[in-house]
């Protein structure tokens, strides 16, 4: 599966029904003040959910499921995670 390597994502808990698991917050330890860049996706054959691989803050790698994940902004940077704040703050945006 293509992607841009240019992406970030902001992690946004799903807390509806059917909410995969594990939770990115509280197993994965992602913190919801940073955007993260993708790494890779993965989709299997057996499922229709599609699986975003990012490094949390202790640059440990997990496929954390699309549900979880908001598009954020291509961005030009080799970092795993930047601050959302000065991320906003550079490109003029709240």
């Amino acid at each position: 599966m293509n992607y841009n390597s240019r992406l970030f994502v902001e992690i946004h808990p799903f807390e509806g029904d059917y909410q995969p698991h594990p939770h990115p917050i509280r197993d994965g330890h992602f913190d919801p003040a940073l955007i993260y860049k993708v790494l890779g996706v993965y989709n299997p054959s057996e499922t229709s959910e599609c699986y975003f691989m990012i490094a949390n803050p202790q640059r440990q790698i997990w496929f954390i499921p699309q549900r979880h994940l908001l598009a954020y902004r291509l961005i030009d940077s080799d970092e795993f995670f930047l601050p959302r704040a000065d991320v906003d703050l550079a490109m003029g945006s709240a």
